[in-house]
């Protein structure tokens, strides 16, 4: 018996056989009892045996689902540990409980269901194998689960104004006549970008806003072929219309390909004046100029301040330097995200207090944990993050390797909080599987939740 192969984890295999003996056909394999969590020396010990989990195991990851790949865990879905954790060593003991709750499934050949993060299986019976580079467990069939939640977002009240938060997953339209495919970070065909306009209408049309603060929207401009123009034409067909957006007097707004963008309910809502962009140095080359607008309610005359951003990711890290990874469990570029938002929230200030104003809504794509620096330091600033103080927790509106987190948010002044009435993340996207039928047309039109507020 040896371990064969280059990777980390290798294959126990038989080598060298010298002789064989046949006994039986059909010899039903003995099933040992297994139980998660198990770490890698208990599951080194159980390799190419059939095995029964007869606890509740839950599905964390759907990325390969597609593939006929499922990441399994125990005790409910798994959290990324700066979700639940303080970023140091307490995250990252997190992580390594993570690893043990969790177990990588091949689908039976057969079974082509969809099922979202989240769903619950149980009395589990199969092979513990290996692939090659790792650990999977291949079970004989799956039991049925309960049926998913899909229910639709409730309508905002007839007098309250519906802001929603979005990530668009590169929306990109090409040419804008119909050509320029693929795009640089978006769709790769016409097909599939008229594919993601279909998601996109649907689920826009089943929330009902009267404004949108929308991220990794190419940044082409506001003319007739642009990506702007080509969602406000969404925007129109899926009802509540006429819309209009937020143009600023450059036709790009920063160097980047994506940028964020507001678009805005005309019956509903009045701009007043003009958007306000911030692109000090801490926006240069890393987040995405912040776009700020201040806006009138038609019925009540009441103004409030919106700011929509999306700060820079934690792909791309440095090798060392103060935005490298520092072991911490926050990733890299953690120190340009908490830059960022110092430098934002006194400009956000000081545009409110010209336009007289104390109402202020701060949405986006933070690219931050819930317990990360950057998140703490709107708190500290003085916002309020409005999900967590009317919907509670926990909270999710992103998948990360198997594991759930927040990175959008709706921040709130407390004169904004006063008059807020619903703060919700809608989870129709990021627990979904990609490239698959799914059973409501509004799902999985972006890898990101929307996050959805209503003003009284």
């Amino acid at each position: 018996v040896t371990e064969s192969g280059t990777t980390r984890d290798k294959m126990t295999s038989l080598s060298e056989v010298s002789a064989h003996a046949f006994c039986r056909d059909n010899a039903e394999l003995p099933i040992t009892q297994a139980v998660l969590p198990m770490n890698a020396r208990e599951r080194e010990a159980l390799e190419g045996m059939r095995l029964n989990f007869a606890q509740e195991l839950s599905i964390s990851d759907v990325y390969n689902h597609y593939k006929g790949e499922l990441t399994l865990s125990s005790g409910g879905t798994l959290r990324v540990p700066t979700e639940i954790r303080e970023p140091g060593a307490e995250a990252m003991r997190q992580s390594e409980d993570n690893q043990d709750r969790s177990l990588k499934v091949v689908l039976p050949t057969e079974e082509k269901s969809a099922w979202p993060a989240g769903t619950e299986f149980q009395n589990l019976t199969g092979l513990l194998g290996h692939d090659g580079t790792g650990k999977r467990f291949f079970p004989a069939t799956m039991p049925v689960p309960k049926p998913a939640d899909t229910e639709i977002i409730a309508s905002p009240a007839v007098d309250h104004i519906r802001v929603v938060s979005i990530n668009l997953l590169n929306f990109f339209n090409g040419d804008g006549k119909g050509g320029g495919f693929p795009t640089e970070r978006g769709a790769k065909t016409l097909a599939e970008f008229q594919a993601q306009k279909s998601r996109i209408r649907a689920a826009l049309g089943a929330i009902q806003a009267d404004l949108f603060g929308v991220q990794e929207l190419e940044n082409d401009g506001f003319g007739p072929d642009s990506a702007a123009q080509e969602l406000l034409e969404i925007l129109e067909e899926a009802g509540g219309g006429p819309w209009s957006f937020i143009s600023t007097t450059e036709n790009r707004m920063g160097g980047d390909i994506i940028a964020v963008g507001v678009f805005y309910r005309k019956s509903r809502l009045e701009a007043v004046g003009s958007g306000h962009l911030l692109s000090t140095g801490e926006f240069q080359g890393l987040s995405r100029y912040p776009l700020a607008q201040l806006f009138r309610d038609k019925r009540t005359g009441e103004r409030f301040l919106v700011v929509v951003n999306h700060l820079k990711s934690k792909y791309g890290c440095p090798e060392t330097g103060k935005n490298s990874d520092q072991q911490d469990g926050q990733g890299c570029w953690n120190q340009a995200r908490v830059a960022a938002i110092q430098a934002q929230v006194p400009w956000i200030e000081d545009i409110a207090a010209q336009s007289g104003t104390r109402q202020i809504l701060v949405l986006g794509d933070m690219n931050a944990w819930r317990n990360e620096d950057p998140i703490r330091q709107f708190r500290e600033l003085g916002l309020i993050d409005l999900v967590e103080k009317l919907s509670g927790l926990p909270q999710h509106s992103f998948l990360y390797w198997g594991q759930s987190g927040t990175l959008d948010y709706a921040f709130g002044s407390p004169a904004l909080l006063a008059n807020t009435r619903r703060a919700e993340i809608w989870n129709i996207n990021a627990d979904w599987p990609a490239k698959m039928a799914l059973p409501q047309p509004w799902l999985r039109m972006s890898d990101h939740d929307p996050v959805i507020v209503d003003l009284d």
